[in-house]
């Protein structure tokens, strides 16, 4: 799905940016964000090229939004390979941000860009895990970065625990692009009749991986113990490693008449649009659920869990429901709930769609972003730096 082409204003003065992708093999939700942020970048009139691994997905999809790139193969961590070539483009290419979006590319942008002495310097950390150790923390958000950003007040804190100081981590939220999600390309009644939903009945979608920690068994558990209510109906969007354990449990319940399984589908807004309710059951401590953002642009209310970064998005009895995970009681109550109740599911969607577009959006987050380099490279090269010299002689 394409990023909105509306136009958008640049603030201060074009910069030069490298985003490093050279860790990233395959496509996911990190690369996407990457991607997305690059080219409203570059929509707003900065020079932007990516970094990335030779023919890979990043390559490819960063070549058809018309994005530059430039390939290193950086295969871990302290892989040194291509160490020399990006000293080497860094000096010639003279950026004013190098931005590292994954682990593996720690060295390859911090380190190179310290040592080219790039004046911005940014280290996004997008998923929940902490520094190895106190040394690898401050090393890293101290000295190879100028700036650590997470996408939630989870991962920060998360990074604060394993060494990070408070004063050197940021927030700022993975956002949707709302005006392009929003652009419906089929009509919610054919996509409804399409899953065989009659217009009495209440679907509630889960949309992503069928992994353990997105907790599908606890949907499946919670469907179940409502009893012959028929009215409500389960949505599996996606696949994974746990979609023949989850069929399995369907079929032992007897449900198979009230989930449906659609496997992948990239027209992910048009089913999203098809649903009553949007579930993200997770157990896990998810960073920043797209899902969540995506199913409240599309006015949708949304259950979720009180871990990880869900808490942040969901505004309890406001744009949907927040319960324990890995708790089905609750997970039923809450569909039960909004499956009763159409003027509540849409004031909560309402909500949700105020809220997501204050917040969460794609153009709120790259706003932030382009804040912060030009916040930066100010107190690096400008009156800020003569500024901090002053203060520490």
């Amino acid at each position: 799905m394409n990023s909105t082409k509306s136009p958008v204003l640049m603030t201060g003065k074009p910069l030069t940016i490298i985003q490093f992708a050279t860790g990233f093999p395959s496509w996911g939700g990190t690369e996407l964000h990457l991607l997305n942020l690059s080219d409203q970048l570059q929509r707003r009139g900065h020079d932007v090229t990516v970094a990335c691994r030779p023919g890979k997905w990043v390559e490819s999809r960063a070549k058809e939004l018309g994005l530059k790139t430039i390939g290193f193969n950086v295969m871990r961590q302290f892989d040194v390979q291509d160490f020399s070539e990006i000293r080497a483009f860094l000096r010639s290419k003279r950026p004013d941000v190098v931005h590292a979006h994954w682990s593996t590319d720690i060295v390859a942008a911090g380190l190179t860009g310290l040592l080219e002495r790039v004046p911005v310097r940014v280290l996004s950390r997008h998923m929940p895990y902490p520094f190895k150790n106190r040394m690898g923390a401050t090393l890293y958000t101290q000295l190879f970065f100028t700036n650590t950003v997470t996408v939630s007040d989870s991962v920060r804190r998360v990074l604060i625990k394993s060494g990070v100081p408070d004063g050197r981590v940021e927030v700022i939220h993975h956002g949707t692009d709302v005006e392009m999600f929003q652009n419906i390309t089929q009509k919610r009644e054919t996509v409804r009749g399409e899953l065989g939903l009659t217009p009495d009945q209440t679907a509630i979608g889960i949309i992503g991986r069928i992994a353990p920690e997105k907790g599908h068994r606890y949907l499946i558990d919670a469907l179940n113990s409502l009893g012959e209510n028929r009215s409500l109906k389960i949505v599996v969007v996606g696949n994974g490693p746990d979609e023949e354990l989850i069929k399995s449990q369907v079929k032992t319940l007897g449900l198979e008449d009230r989930v449906s399984f659609l496997g992948f589908r990239d027209d992910i807004n048009n089913v999203i649009n098809a649903m009553d309710i949007v579930a993200v059951p997770s157990t896990w401590e998810e960073p920043c659920s797209a899902v969540i953002q995506q199913a409240m642009a599309l006015r949708k209310p949304v259950i979720g869990t009180t871990t990880g970064g869900s808490p942040e998005m969901i505004f309890d009895k406001l744009t949907g429901y927040l319960i324990p995970p890995a708790d089905s009681s609750a997970l039923a109550d809450a569909m039960l709930t909004l499956s009763l109740d159409s003027a509540l599911r849409a004031r909560m969607g309402d909500a949700g769609a105020a809220r997501v577009e204050d917040l969460f959006s794609l153009r709120v987050m790259v706003d932030k972003i382009e804040a912060l380099y030009n916040r930066q490279l100010q107190n690096s090269t400008g009156a800020g730096a003569m500024k901090n010299a002053l203060a520490s002689s």
